[in-house]
C-alpha cells in the first residue's frame, strides 16, 4: 500500500526522532554473523557488510520495522482477484532496546543476532518486535532474516501486517517478482505479489476499461499476473527474497528513490538477502535456494508443437499437410487440448468452445485415442500433448457421454476445497455452463486418488506431457476450508501453484518419464521452478499491445528469468480473442501470427502454437498455404537454433539457472539505456542479439546496441556490422527478424543456424 503523503511525512519525522535516539542510546558495535558477514551499529544506522561490500542497511532516520491494523479486502471472481489494502493505526514510532547474540539452530556459528525493540504509537497501543539475522549452514553466502511482531490490539483492532524497510541506492534498478508484463525496471513501482488471472488488457486501452466496467475487474491492470514470486535482483547485484514458507500477500514498494519497503500481510516473515559479483551470479545465488528447472526433453528441439482442436481426422490431415514437401514443417508434436471434449459457452456474437474438465478422452472427437496417439508417433515420429488442470467439472450434461464422473467421485470423497457456508464443495465458476471444484492438494487421499486417475486415464495413452493449467484460482474467503485445517486459505493461495507443480513432477518421476515428459505451467510461486521443466507466459491478447499483447511476452520472460525460470515459451499467436458489444474486437491477423512465430523461434525453449479461445475468427497456421508456409519457415528457424539452445541449457540453465532469453541489462548493468529495455531487444544466450518485430506493417526496426565501441554486432541477414553504443535502423522483412552475431563469434553450435540463414535468405513470405 502507498500510505497517503501527509501520513508518510508525519511517520518519517516521528521515526527519524525515535530511531536515531534509540540507536544513539546503544554503543557502537559489531556482531559477527559468520562467513565474513558482520552487523554494525554506527552513526544512527544499522548495516550488514561482507568485506568492503554493503549487503543491507537501514535508511538513516527512518523506520526499518512497522506494523498496522486492518484487514485487507480481497474479492474474487473466476480466478480474478481485486485486493484493496487497508492500513489503520500504523505504528508511528520505534524503539531499539537491545542487540544480542542468541542460540539459533542451523547456523554456521550456532548463533544469530537479534535486534529487539518496541513499536510505538500504534493508535493507542504498542507492540514488541524482533529482527533476527543469521548465516545458515545450507547457504552460507547470504544472510537470512526473520521479522516477528507480537500481537497487540489497537483502537481499530489487532495489528495484522508488518513493514520491513531498508536502503537502496537512488540509481538502483529492480527486476523479478515473477510474471511482470508492463515494466522494464520495477523502479518507481509498487508491486503486489499475488497469483491470479492476469486480466484481459492489463492497462491496454480501451479494452481494459471495457472489461473493468460496472464493477468488474476482469480487465486487470499493469500489476495483475498469473505468477507472483517474492524475489528480486537489482543492478547492484543484490538478491532479496522471502522464503517458501512466507506465502502471504506481499507488496514490494520501490517508489522511494533510496529505499525498499516490503509490506507483508502477517506479523512474521522470513527470507534472505545477499550481494553477488554480477547479475548472472545473482541469478545463480537465487536459484541455489529455489532450485533450478529440470532438463527439457530433447525431442522438443525437433520442431513445432502444433496446437490443434477438432478431432482425429482434422489432426491427421494438418500433420500430413505440414510434413509434405510443399510445406516442409518440422513437427515435434501436437498439442490437443480438446482431447477431453468441448462444449459451447455463450459469448458476445457467438459461442465460445470450452473444455470438459473430466480427464478421459472424448469418444466423439477422439474415439480411438490411445491408438491414435501411438500411430502419430510410429508413423510420423510426432508426439502428443494433452491438457489437464486443477479442476474437475460436473459432466452430468455432457451430451457426448462419459465413462466416469470424476466430479461426482471427488465430491463424495470430499477431495475438493470446501465451503463451510454451504458445507459442500467450493464451486468455482469459469463462465456460464461450467460447474467445477478445485482439488485440495492438502488432502493425501486426493493425491493418491488423482495420481491413479492421471496414471490410468492420461499417461496410459503414451502421451508426452500436457499443459498443466491454472493454479491461481484457490479461493481466499473466510468460509474456505482445506483438509489440512492448519492451512489458512489466504496464505495457502500463493502456495497452491508450487504444490501443483510438485505433485505433477512426482507423478512423472513415479512413472519414470522425466526424460520424456513436457509439462508447462503458467502459474507459479517461490520454488515452483524446481518442479517444472517449462514455463508458459499465459494468455495474451491476440494483438500487438504493450501490457497484454505480443510485447508483454518478452517483458514477462525477462522478469521470470530474473525469478529463476530459465526455460520459457508463449502461445505462438496469443490466446485471448475478445469480441465486445462496444465496436471493439480483437482477433488474430496472419501478420501477427507470422511475427509471433519469428519471436518464438529466436527467444523460446519450445515452439508451440495455440488456436485461441475462439478459433473460428482467428488466423490459424493451417488457414491457407501462406500461413502454413510462414509457420513452417519459423519452425525451421527454431530447429536451426536447437544445438545452440541445447548447449546453453546443459551448460548454463540447468547447472546455474541462467535464462535463455537475457535482457541487455544482464550484460550491461551500468548502461542506463540497457536497463530500460524490456521488449525492444534481448540476447539469446551470449552470442546472439535480437530486436524482434512487434508492430504491424513494420519492415525496419530502430535498434540500440549496448556496450562500448569495442563490442560489435553483425547482422546475420545482411552482414552489416554495428558497434556498441550505436543506434541504427535495421531492415526487417517478413521472416528476417533482426538477429546479430555478437563480437563475430561463430561457435560450432551456431553453424546450423548460419546454414539456415544462408539457405533461406532469399525466401519470400506472405501474410495473405
Amino acid at each position: 500500500m502507498r500510505v497517503p503523503r501527509a501520513i508518510v511525512a508525519l511517520s518519517s519525522l516521528a521515526w527519524a526522532t525515535s530511531t536515531q535516539t534509540a540507536l544513539a542510546s546503544l554503543s557502537d558495535g559489531q556482531w559477527s554473523l559468520g562467513e565474513g558477514f558482520s552487523l554494525h551499529r554506527k552513526t544512527g544506522q544499522l548495516e550488514i557488510t561482507k568485506g568492503n561490500s554493503s549487503i543491507w542497511s537501514t535508511v538513516p532516520g527512518k523506520p526499518f520495522i512497522s506494523a498496522s491494523a486492518g484487514n485487507d479486502s480481497v474479492v474474487g471472481s473466476s480466478g480474478a482477484f481485486k485486493i484493496t489494502e487497508v492500513d489503520q493505526d500504523t505504528c508511528q514510532d520505534q524503539s531499539i532496546t537491545g542487540i544480542d547474540e542468541i542460540e539459533w539452530d542451523g547456523t554456521v556459528t550456532g548463533k544469530a543476532t537479534r535486534i529487539s525493540g518496541e513499536l510505538l504509537k500504534c493508535g493507542n497501543a504498542s507492540a514488541q518486535y524482533a529482527l533476527t539475522f543469521w548465516v545458515s549452514n545450507d547457504l552460507s553466502d547470504r544472510v537470512a532474516f526473520y521479522v516477528d511482531i507480537s500481537s497487540s490490539a489497537t483502537s481499530s483492532g489487532p495489528l495484522k501486517k508488518l513493514y520491513f524497510r531498508f536502503s537502496s541506492s537512488a540509481n538502483e534498478d529492480f527486476y523479478g517478482l515473477g510474471g511482470q508484463g508492463s515494466f522494464a525496471s520495477l523502479k518507481n513501482q509498487s508491486i503486489p505479489v499475488f497469483s491470479r488471472e492476469q486480466g484481459e488488457g492489463r492497462g491496454d486501452e480501451p479494452i481494459t476499461s471495457i472489461r473493468n466496467a460496472n464493477g468488474s475487474f476482469s480487465g486487470g491492470d499493469e500489476y495483475t499476473t498469473y505468477t507472483g514470486i517474492p524475489s528480486y535482483i537489482s543492478t547492484d547485484s543484490k538478491v532479496v527474497y522471502l522464503s517458501e514458507k512466507s506465502t502471504g500477500y506481499a507488496n514490494f514498494d520501490f517508489t522511494q528513490p533510496d529505499e525498499v519497503t516490503i509490506r507483508y500481510d502477517s506479523l512474521s516473515v522470513d527470507g534472505a538477502f545477499t550481494r553477488a559479483n554480477n547479475l548472472f551470479d545473482a541469478i545463480e545465488a537465487l536459484t541455489a535456494y529455489t532450485g533450478r528447472m529440470p532438463a527439457l526433453p530433447e525431442w522438443v528441439d525437433n520442431g513445432a508443437i502444433l496446437g490443434i482442436q477438432g478431432g482425429q481426422d482434422k489432426v491427421n490431415g494438418i500433420v500430413e499437410q505440414g510434413l509434405s514437401d510443399d510445406i516442409n514443417c518440422p513437427i515435434a508434436g501436437v498439442w490437443l487440448q480438446d482431447w477431453c471434449g468441448t462444449h459451447p459457452q455463450a459469448g458476445p456474437y457467438m459461442n465460445i468452445s470450452r473444455l470438459w474438465w473430466n480427464w478421459e478422452n472424448d469418444e466423439v472427437l477422439y474415439p480411438t485415442w490411445n491408438e491414435f496417439v501411438q500411430n502419430l508417433r510410429d508413423q510420423h515420429n510426432v508426439r502428443t500433448l494433452s491438457y489437464v488442470n486443477v479442476f474437475l467439472a460436473n459432466v452430468s450434461t455432457k451430451t457426448t457421454g462419459y465413462r466416469r464422473s470424476l466430479y461426482d467421485e471427488a465430491s463424495a470423497a470430499h477431495y475438493f476445497v470446501q465451503n463451510t457456508t454451504v458445507n459442500d464443495t467450493a464451486v468455482v465458476s469459469s463462465g456460464p455452463g461450467i460447474e467445477a471444484g478445485i482439488i485440495d492438494l492438502t488432502n493425501p487421499g486426493l493425491r493418491s486418488w488423482f495420481e491413479d486417475v492421471l496414471r490410468d486415464q492420461v499417461w496410459d495413452a503414451n502421451i508426452s506431457g500436457f499443459m498443466s493449467d491454472f493454479g491461481e484460482y484457490t479461493p481466499v474467503t473466510t468460509d474456505t476450508k482445506l483438509y489440512d485445517t492448519v492451512s489458512d486459505a489466504f496464505f495457502y493461495h500463493n502456495a497452491y501453484p508450487s504444490q501443483w507443480a510438485e505433485f505433477q513432477r512426482g507423478v512423472i518421476e513415479g512413472l519414470n518419464l522425466t526424460s520424456e515428459a513436457l509439462l508447462f505451467h503458467r502459474s507459479a510461486a517461490m520454488s515452483s521452478n524446481r518442479n517444472m521443466n517449462l514455463f508458459w507466459v499465459g494468455d495474451q491478447n491476440v494483438d500487438w499491445a504493450l501490457n497484454d499483447g505480443i510485447k508483454s511476452v518478452v517483458t514477462i520472460m525477462v522478469h521470470m528469468g530474473f525469478s529463476g525460470y530459465a526455460q520459457q515459451h508463449s502461445d505462438v499467436g496469443g490466446y485471448t480473442t475478445i469480441l465486445t458489444y462496444n465496436n471493439l474486437n480483437i482477433t488474430r491477423s496472419p501478420e501477427l501470427l507470422g511475427r509471433w512465430g519469428e519471436l518464438a523461434a529466436v527467444s523460446s525453449s519450445v515452439f508451440r502454437s495455440h488456436e485461441g479461445n475462439i478459433p473460428q475468427v482467428n488466423a490459424q497456421f493451417y488457414s491457407n498455404s501462406s500461413t502454413y508456409s510462414y509457420y513452417a519457415y519459423n519452425a525451421r528457424l527454431f530447429v536451426s537454433l536447437a544445438k545452440y539452445r541445447r548447449n546453453m541449457l546443459k551448460t548454463e540453465s540447468e547447472p546455474k539457472g541462467w535464462p535463455l532469453l537475457r535482457p541487455p541489462v544482464l550484460y550491461h548493468p551500468n548502461d542506463l539505456r540497457a536497463r530500460n529495455i524490456s521488449y525492444q531487444s534481448f540476447y539469446l544466450g551470449e552470442h546472439l542479439y535480437v530486436a524482434p518485430v512487434l508492430d504491424p506493417q513494420t519492415f525496419e526496426v530502430d535498434v540500440y546496441f549496448p556496450g562500448d565501441a569495442n563490442r560489435t554486432y553483425e547482422s546475420v541477414w545482411t552482414g552489416v556490422v554495428y558497434k556498441g553504443g550505436e543506434d541504427a535502423t535495421v531492415p526487417a522483412p517478413y521472416g528476417k527478424p533482426p538477429v546479430f552475431l555478437v563480437n563475430g563469434v561463430r561457435t560450432p553450435e551456431l553453424e546450423p543456424f548460419l546454414d539456415f540463414v544462408k539457405k533461406e535468405n532469399g525466401t519470400k513470405l506472405s501474410v495473405d
